[in-house]
């Protein structure tokens, strides 16, 4: 544990010493915006939900931010309890309000909710689309280190739980589709059976 503590503060700080600059910081607020309380991945999955075609993949991504809610801030944030990097180091400054001492870091919640979204989405998608998914999803979790709000495990932690999680969410979707459509087909039949 002590190595990965060691680790994570070495490569924190190699970010904020060679990477943080003034022209790249408006990016990366804007990235970490979009992973506020899962926005984008809401719309997009309010928008595959409206398309038959796609709205297994709309299902699965309200499915994957369910679990990201759930496990990564209800459940694994309060049994970890670890601080946030801008609480660790309260001199670093910041460029985003720093969030409640209450309010832990481990997983990165913008990073679970946006794996868990892009991997739920990507098998439904065209390729192309679930690769842009995961890009985003990736530049998300980098700019919570980038922004000091994460350590690089905490972001490592959330990428992998959001693909887990993302690619039980697409089973679940299809499955609950298939469910749904087998028993249309059977109330239809009954129905022409009737007449």
């Amino acid at each position: 544990m002590e190595s990965i503590v060691s680790l994570d503060t070495t490569l924190i700080f190699w970010i904020q010493n060679h990477l943080v600059a003034g022209g790249l910081s408006p990016l990366m607020i804007g990235l970490s915006t979009l992973g506020n309380i899962g926005a984008v991945w809401i719309l997009l999955g309010a928008v595959l939900l409206c398309s038959k075609k796609y709205r297994c993949a709309g299902i699965a991504i309200f499915i994957g931010l369910a679990f990201s809610l759930l496990v990564g801030n209800g459940v694994l944030k309060h049994l970890v309890m670890r601080a946030r990097p801008c609480m660790d180091y309260p001199w670093m400054p910041m460029q985003l309000p720093v969030p409640a001492a209450n309010d832990f870091s481990f997983p990165s919640g913008h990073t679970f909710g946006s794996f868990a979204a892009a991997a739920a989405l990507f098998p439904g998608v065209r390729r192309r689309w679930g690769i842009a998914a995961l890009l985003l999803a990736g530049a998300i979790g980098f700019s919570r280190i980038y922004l000091f709000m994460h350590y690089p495990s905490d972001v490592f932690a959330g990428a992998v739980l959001g693909i887990c999680f993302g690619s039980l969410a697409w089973y679940l979707s299809c499955q609950w589709l298939s469910v749904l459509q087998r028993r249309k087909v059977h109330f239809i039949n009954k129905e022409m059976d009737l007449h």
